[in-house]
């Protein structure tokens, strides 16, 4: 609990690749009575998806503070792609007491101040639909960190838009940002990658949704509590409910996750050791 509310973690869950890193940085913080409850909504295939599945049961079964969230059974979105049921969630978010910290399931770092900044940004700033913090491989996190100096101009230029060609879809620029974020984590210097001021996001303004924080009193207040419509969740928190508020989504300065892949950069990433090393420093984190 953070400033009286209760924060909940919770991913679109299907990977245990990567979501195997992310977990010890939300038991880190439930130790550290930062985050209440962690939740893996259940965004998997039943067949061809059996590890994965029975990662996230062995996680419930181990913590009591960790559970499983399942798609509404009585919603068929028709033959959509998994992704596209991920704005489902949200009806189970309604919680008016609540902050709600959205991560990918390949969020393969949280710095240690992080979640603490993030949520009191969430509390103090009530108007936004979504806070987000520095996402290390998202491409207008890239542009802000480049108008800052914290990125050179010279691997590519990175424009304010969500799927930029550099920020986005160029799989070297992914990773000299990772091997940039590892080596200030190694030497304990991330903080030098902060901004020092947020920047307002102009409503309409697509943003990938990677990790946020948004207020369950948000969720609980619409018309039918918890239903987006649309019922996209990236389009609705960065483009649609925005601009019917006219209130821009905000970007903090100072809370750093890195988000690991877009799928152009997976042939890239692939080769390195990066998902190695992120590995060795969660498991430091939570020992």
């Amino acid at each position: 609990m953070i400033d009286g509310k209760r924060v909940i973690a919770w991913t679109p869950y299907g990977r245990t690749r990567t979501y195997s890193i992310l977990i010890n940085y939300l038991e880190r913080d439930v130790r550290r009575g930062l985050i209440d409850e962690v939740w893996a909504y259940m965004n998997t295939d039943p067949v061809g998806q059996e590890g994965d599945v029975a990662y996230a049961h062995q996680l419930a079964e181990q913590h009591d503070w960790f559970h499983l969230k399942h798609r509404p059974e009585d919603v068929n979105l028709g033959p959509l792609p998994k992704q596209r049921y991920t704005g489902l969630a949200y009806r189970e978010m309604v919680d008016p007491n609540a902050v709600y910290l959205r991560f990918d399931d390949d969020v393969v770092y949280v710095h240690e101040s992080a979640v603490e900044n993030l949520v009191r940004a969430r509390i103090e700033m009530p108007a936004p639909v979504a806070v987000f913090p520095i996402i290390i491989n998202n491409a207008l996190c890239s542009h802000f960190l480049q108008v800052c100096q914290k990125i050179p101009m010279d691997w590519g230029t990175v424009a304010p838009y969500c799927m930029d060609p550099v920020g986005w879809a160029n799989g070297p620029f992914a990773v000299k940002l990772h091997e940039m974020l590892l080596d200030h984590i190694e030497a304990g210097t991330v903080e030098d990658l902060y901004l020092y001021q947020d920047f307002p996001l102009q409503p309409g303004t697509q943003f990938s949704v990677s990790c946020f924080a948004s207020l369950g009193s948000m969720y609980a207040d619409l018309p039918q509590p918890g239903i987006l419509v649309p019922d996209e969740e990236e389009s609705w928190h960065t483009v649609h409910q925005p601009l019917a508020t006219g209130a821009p989504n905000i970007l903090r300065g100072n809370a750093i996750v890195s988000h690991w892949s877009f799928f152009p950069q997976h042939p890239f990433l692939n080769e390195t050791d990066l998902l190695d090393r992120y590995r060795a420093l969660a498991e430091k984190a939570v020992a």
